[in-house]
Parts: structure tokens; C-alpha cells; sequence
């Protein structure tokens, strides 16, 4: 089964990347139309609180407008001051005036009443106290209206014989006002109301533009008296009969309008009423003391609530089609390079399915898996293709070279055939070319037999390679068990020359000395101008290799010759000049013996011994500058050095020369040197042990740190503290273990854990071995003297 392709994988990450801000955004969206329906509703019903109220103060202001005309009007004042025969004859005319009010306010009952005389006029005609007996509380009413204003009462005090009270609205509200006159008592009041189930069913008619399909009102009075209701059965009752709770407090609704509550001072709640959630908003008036509610199911807000996520989420689909039509579209794009490189590389269904491949080649890759593993291929057999085509030049570059050596290569294609081996800028470049040789010297040392000598010259040739640079050198081979090279130089002197091939002759002694701790045998031709004389010179220098190395052969040559064979004992100065730098002072008395021993025992001439002798001199001053270290230092007598040294006779007088006027004083400085030095290094592998002894502290890490290797880091401390590195940190973990179990209550399973011990019973046994006993017995035995003394 093939794994999934990478378009697909393309196409599922654009379709989950497009898919999650759209998902996220819906969310959002979703919960701020919900906040903002919500707010919206919250405005909007206060809004319809505001109008419905507007509407209700309206009409009750209204009629109080109405009654104080009526209180005023020259009819009314007229029919209470005359006699029963003249109201009679003003009755009629105060009915039309009623009538004319009623066109005003149709629902409005208004009744002029006179308790002197008993009778009582409305819109409908004259009832006297025979026809329509007096069941008005008139004066209480007054009273009331006096102190609260608008007064909730019984519909029965304008019941009449033309009236229906077939609605079932059982109350009216009311208003009263007193009529006094001058000549006669104030036994008369004009009263005008409205019956209470009226007012929610103008109000809602008359507010059908603002959605008051779902919304109900409620008016209660100071004394939390319902007066307006859209259930009839409700008016008259206290508000507590409605069983209105709030869900967040838990409160019954007449104690949530108290004034006295926190929650009072919210406009907005959620209750539930009969097992129905409802928003509630409410208003109050302070000069009437009415309370305004308005209350919505919350099925409406819930239904908004879907509506808006109905909306979000078809809108969501929408753009998620789109995107992922997009996703599909611009995932083809883009895979098309991808498929053009695939068909580069040969790479297809069909080729994949006729290709007989292992099983786990192909199935569980991708396209940029099974790109990679065709470039891996293709980088494999290149690297091999890149060795075998190195393998082939090196061997070509090294034929050439020994045939050329050898004289085989004919004059006229040897500049060619350089060129094609790389040489081009040796061929333009080079004044003087010579020829160096160097052959291993097995017989003065026994580290090695004639077994190792080939791996020995392959390791002379790569040392050859690596520490003379390509431009000052042809490719180094092996002819006859001897390492050949050409040496060039741009120069035209032959002394500037000559002291060029010394400086690599000394540098090769050095090399083959340090990395393999042997002696090599080197020597170089004559300066040749041409290469076509390279095989002149090869066979110059191996005439030269061969005399030193045959027994009773000898070394004397030409004067020409010899400034380009001295034999001076290279690698024994080599030694002496780092044991004078380790401040060893016996070592370095010895190796300055053997040196003027082989100096002395060389058939030189006396300029010659003195040239030699004045070489090591002058070497010894350069590593003191090297080292920083001034002539002035090591040399107060009023002649030079140089002076000194040539004005002696003897090998004795020279080497004690050496050793007490140079070799002691250079000494005595490197030893302070390194005295300090030592101490310093010391010191902070001290420090470190102090403050990090409780973490899996090693050697090497602190080499690391210094920047020393580790076993010279051991040595010195060892020398300066006369502990290994190990012992000093196991005596000082030690010593902080007898701390702690002396002055805490550390346990020994923690006081392991913090000498990085791994088992307790380690720390146990390794504390035995330093103290003679365990740590609990340690601890017992110190704690006692302490229980002593507190007694």
C-alpha cells in the first residue's frame, strides 16, 4: 500500500489550514451577533419600555388634563350650585360635555358626582341616589388620589344600567378631584378613569411598529399592586402571585424590585415564570411610584440565536467549498514542477508499477522521499565515479611523475602533460626547481622492522604533502623505497633559495619526528632552471641519499655540493630547544652534549663548526623572542653573545658556555614561568572542585574549560597539590558529607544523592574506607559528647 501522495498532502494541509480560520472566524462571529443580538435586544426593549410608558403617562396625563378642565368648566360649577330642577336642565349638557371628552379617550369613564344633593352625572345620562345608589368611597378616594395620585379600584363604581362589563376587566384606574364652591360645602368630586386591561391592549395596538408581538407589560404600583396586566385575573393582585423568580439570584420578583436590594439596581435579568425562562427590563417612575415591566420569552432570543448560527453556518460552507476549491486548484499548480522533476528523473505510476523493486522501496515514499532517494543514488554514484576518476589521476599524475623522473617523458610533451596534470601556474611561476629525497633511517631506533616500511613511506609521503604547500611543490611519490618531490621557487637567488629548502628540510625533520618519532635521511640536488632536467636532478640527489646511506661510503663532495648537504643534527637541536622551553634543565645539559658530540665528530672545517655552533646559538635566541623573553634578561656583559661564543677553544669551555651564559638562565625564566602558571591552573581546577563538587564533575570537562589537554592538567595538579585530580574531589566531597551529617538532618540516602553517588550503599562503602566507619556511626559518635553536654 503506497503512502499518501504529496498533492494530497497538499491538498489536506491548505484544506485544514483554510478550514480552521474559517471556523474560528464562524465561532467568533457567532458569539459577537450573539452578544450583539443580545445587546441590541436589551436596547430595544428598553426602548419599547420608554414608548409604552410614554404612551401610558400620555393617555393617564390625558385624562388628569380632562378632569381639571372639567373641575373648572362654568357647567360644572353651575350644576353644583343650583337646585335639583336646574341640574335636571344642566345634565344633559354636562353628558355632551363627558361625550366630547370621550371622543378624546373613548375607554375613559368620567362622573361628576354631588353627595349634598345624591346624584351623579357621566356620558350617560343623570342617575339619582333612587335609580343609581352612591357605592363610591368618594371621600377615601380623594384622600388617596391626594397622596399617590392615580388609585387602582373596583370597575363596579361605574357600573350603570347602560354599561357592559362583559370583558372581564374587573378594575378601573382612576383620578379624583374635589370640587368646593363658595357658598357650599366640598361634598362634590369629579372622577375620571380607564379600565386597567384597557391600557396593555392600547398600548400594545398602538405599538406594533416596535415587535411587541412576543413582549408582555406589567405596571405595579408603590405598593407592588399589579394595575396593568395582559392576563385580566392578574390586576389587583401583588406581584408576588405572579411567582416570577430570577435564575442568577435566585430571588422572588417582589423582593427583586425592593429597593433596598443590589439587584435592583440591574435593568436587565433573566427569570423563570411557570417553568419558562423570560428577559425581564423594568422602569420606574419616581412621581407616580409605578414600576414599568416588560418581559420576552426567551424561546425569541433563542430562536434569534439560531437563526444567526443558521446564517454563519451556510456562509461558512460557502467559503469552505471556495477554499477548498481553491486549495485543489492552486495544490495542481504547484505541483507541477514537482511532476515535471519526477518525469526528469524517470519517476512514475507506470514506471514504479513495471519496475522490479523491493518492496520498501517505493510504497511508504512520496514524491520529494522518492526524489531525495533518486538524488541520494545519483550523489552515491557520483561520489564513487568522483574517487575512481581521483583514483585514475592520482595514478596517472604518479606514472608520469616517476617516468619523468626516470627520463622516460620526451622533452617536447613534458611541458603539455604537466599543464594537463594542473601544473600550469609551476611551469609559468618557477625560476628554480630541485629535487628532494628522503628515505626512512629503521636502523636508529627500534620501534619499527622492515615490515612497517611501505606504511612508513605512505605516511612520509601524506606528511611530505601536507606540510609544504601545493604551489612550492610537484605531487610527492615513492620510487625505490624513497619519497621524491620537486621543490620550486619563484626566486632567482640560489642563497634565497638554498635557505628555503633548509627551512623545509628542518620543518620535514620536525614533522616525521613529532608524528612518527623517527629519524629520516634528506637530501636535495642543485638548483636546475629547467624541468625538462628534473631527471638530472633525481639522479643527483639520489647519488647523494646513497653515499650517506652505504657503509664507508663517503659524504664529501664538491664545494658547490656541500652547501646543499650539510648535515647538521636537526632533530636532536629540535629536542633541545623543547626541553629548555619545559624548564629541564638535566635533559637539556644531556641533549646539548649529544648535539656538539655529532657536531664535533662531522669532517667540517673550522668556519663550518662555526657556522653550526653559531646556528644553534642563534636558534636559541629566536625561541627566547618567541617566548617573549629579552636579550637583556640573560645577557649584561659588554660584549655580544656571538663574540663570546667564537672567542672560545674548547668543547668543554663551549658547552659550559652554553649551559651556565644561556641554557640556565632561559631555564630559570620558563621555570618561573611555569611555576606560576601551574599554580594559577591549580588554583582554579581548586575552584571549580569547591563549587561544583556536587555535580558529575570530570577531569575532562575541566580540560575543556581551561582549555588544556587532561593529562597535562592532571600532571600539573598533581605536582602542585600532590593529589590526583579524582583524590582531591572524593577528600573534599568527603569532607562536605562530615558537614553535613555533623551540623544536619540530612539523611544518608540525600547526602549521597547530592555527591552524585548513584546507590547510598557506594557512599556507605566509600565512606568507610576514609573514615574507618559508616556514616550513621559517624554521625552517633558525634552526637553524643552533644547529648552530654545537654545533660
Amino acid at each position: 500500500m503506497r503512502s499518501i501522495s504529496y498533492l494530497h498532502k497538499m491538498i489536506l494541509f491548505g484544506i485544514l489550514l483554510s478550514t480552521l480560520p474559517i471556523l474560528l472566524a464562524g465561532i467568533a462571529a457567532i458569539l459577537y451577533s450573539m452578544n450583539q443580538t443580545e445587546l441590541h435586544r436589551m436596547q430595544t426593549n428598553k426602548q419599547l419600555l420608554l414608548h409604552m410608558q410614554t404612551n401610558v403617562e400620555h393617555k393617564l396625563n390625558t385624562i388628569s388634563y380632562m378632569l381639571d378642565q372639567a373641575t373648572r368648566s362654568p357647567l360644572t360649577l353651575q350644576s353644583l350650585s343650583a337646585t335639583l330642577p336646574g341640574t335636571l336642565t344642566t345634565a344633559k349638557q354636562l353628558q355632551s360635555e363627558f361625550q366630547h371628552m370621550r371622543s378624546w379617550e373613548p375607554l375613559m369613564d368620567i362622573t361628576l358626582i354631588n353627595e349634598a344633593q345624591d346624584w351623579l352625572v357621566d356620558h350617560a345620562g343623570l342617575y339619582l341616589n333612587t335609580d343609581f345608589p352612591l357605592a363610591l368611597p368618594m371621600r377615601d378616594l380623594l384622600s388617596k388620589t391626594l397622596t399617590s395620585g392615580w388609585q387602582l379600584i373596583p370597575s363596579s363604581v361605574f357600573k350603570h344600567n347602560e354599561q357592559d362589563f362583559s370583558s372581564g376587566c374587573n378594575y378601573h384606574i382612576v383620578l379624583g378631584r374635589s370640587i368646593s364652591l363658595m357658598n357650599t360645602p366640598a361634598d362634590s368630586a369629579l372622577i375620571g378613569g380607564i379600565p386597567a386591561c384597557s391600557l396593555h391592549h392600547s398600548i400594545v395596538s398602538e405599538s406594533v411598529d416596535l415587535d411587541m408581538s412576543a413582549s408582555e407589560l406589567i405596571i405595579v404600583n408603590r405598593e407592588q399592586r399589579i394595575l396593568v396586566h395582559p392576563d385580566p385575573m392578574y390586576i389587583g393582585q401583588p406581584l408576588s402571585a405572579m411567582n416570577i423568580e430570577d435564575i442568577e439570584s435566585k430571588m422572588d420578583l417582589s423582593e427583586l424590585l425592593s429597593p433596598n436590594t443590589l439587584a435592583a439596581s440591574k435593568e436587565y435579568h433573566e427569570v423563570r415564570m411557570a417553568d419558562t425562562e423570560y428577559s425581564l427590563t423594568f422602569a420606574k417612575t419616581p412621581l407616580k411610584g409605578w414600576t414599568y415591566i416588560l418581559i420576552t420569552p426567551m424561546n425569541v432570543l433563542s430562536q434569534e440565536y439560531v437563526e444567526i448560527g443558521l446564517y454563519t453556518l451556510s456562509v461558512g460552507v460557502i467559503l469552505l467549498l471556495l477554499s477548498i476549491f481553491f486549495v485543489w486548484l492552486g495544490s495542481r499548480r504547484l505541483h507541477i514542477p514537482i511532476r515535471n522533476l519526477l518525469s526528469q528523473l524517470g519517476i512514475t505510476d507506470r514506471v514504479l508499477s513495471n519496475k522490479k523493486l523491493p518492496q520498501s522501496f517505493f510504497p511508504s515514499q512520496d514524491e520529494f522521499e522518492q526524489i531525495k532517494t533518486h538524488i541520494t543514488q545519483l550523489s552515491a554514484s557520483r561520489s564513487q565515479m568522483e574517487y575512481k576518476l581521483n583514483q585514475y589521476v592520482l595514478q596517472t599524475r604518479t606514472q608520469y611523475m616517476i617516468d619523468m623522473f626516470l627520463g622516460k617523458c620526451s622533452p617536447g610533451m613534458l611541458h603539455q602533460n604537466l599543464i594537463e596534470l594542473g601544473y600550469r601556474d609551476h611551469l609559468i611561476q618557477w625560476q628554480q626547481i630541485a629535487v628532494l629525497t628522503l628515505k626512512t633511517d629503521l636502523a636508529s631506533q627500534t620501534k619499527y622492522d622492515h615490515h612497517d616500511l611501505d606504511l612508513l613511506l605512505f605516511a612520509v609521503q601524506n606528511i611530505v604533502e601536507e606540510s609544504i604547500d601545493k604551489d612550492r611543490q610537484l605531487l610527492p611519490i615513492i620510487v625505490e623505497q624513497t619519497v621524491v618531490t620537486v621543490i620550486g621557487s619563484i626566486k632567482m637567488d640560489n642563497s634565497v633559495f638554498s635557505n628555503e629548502l633548509y627551512e623545509i628540510t628542518a620543518l620535514l625533520h620536525h614533522r616525521v619526528s613529532e608524528v612518527l618519532n623517527l629519524q629520516l635521511n634528506i637530501r636535495f640536488s642543485q638548483p636546475y632552471s629547467s624541468f625538462s632536467e628534473i631527471h638530472l636532478a633525481y639522479i643527483e640527489a639520489m647519488k647523494l641519499l646513497l653515499q650517506q646511506t652505504i657503509p664507508g661510503a663517503s659524504v664529501k663532495q664538491n664545494e658547490e655540493a656541500s652547501l646543499w648537504t650539510l648535515p647538521y643534527p636537526e632533530s636532536l637541536e629540535y629536542r633541545l630547544m623543547q626541553s629548555i622551553q619545559s624548564a629541564d634543565e638535566a635533559e637539556a645539559s644531556v641533549l646539548l652534549q649529544q648535539l656538539l658530540q655529532r657536531v664535533y665528530h662531522m669532517e667540517w672545517t673550522e668556519e663550518e663548526y662555526q657556522v653550526a655552533l653559531t646556528r644553534l646559538l642563534m636558534h636559541i635566541l629566536q625561541m627566547m623572542q618567541e617566548s617573549s623573553i629579552r636579550l637583556a634578561q640573560i645577557s649584561s656583559g659588554p660584549s655580544p653573545l656571538i663574540n663570546e661564543l667564537l672567542a672560545l677553544q674548547t668543547t668543554a669551555d663551549i658547552e659550559q658556555w652554553f649551559i651556565h651564559r644561556i641554557i640556565r638562565p632561559v631555564v630559570g625564566i620558563f621555570s618561573e614561568r611555569q611555576y606560576a602558571q601551574h599554580q594559577q591552573i591549580s588554583d582554579k581546577m581548586i575552584a571549580i572542585i569547591h563549587q561544583e563538587y556536587d555535580t558529575d564533575l570530570t577531569l575532562e570537562e575541566c580540560a575543556c574549560r581551561l582549555h588544556y589537554n587532561a593529562s597535562y592538567l592532571s600532571t600539573v595538579f598533581s605536582k602542585e597539590t600532590g593529589y590526583a585530580f579524582s583524590e582531591y574531589l572524593s577528600q573534599y566531597r568527603f569532607k562536605m558529607a562530615r558537614k553535613w551529617l555533623d551540623e544536619t538532618e540530612l539523611t544518608i540516602k540525600d547526602i549521597a544523592a547530592r555527591l552524585r553517588y548513584n546507590n547510598p550503599q557506594n557512599f556507605i562503602r566509600s565512606f568507610r574506607k576514609w573514615e574507618g566507619i559508616t556514616p550513621g556511626q559517624y554521625r552517633e559518635r558525634r552526637q553524643k559528647p552533644l547529648r552530654s553536654s545537654m545533660k
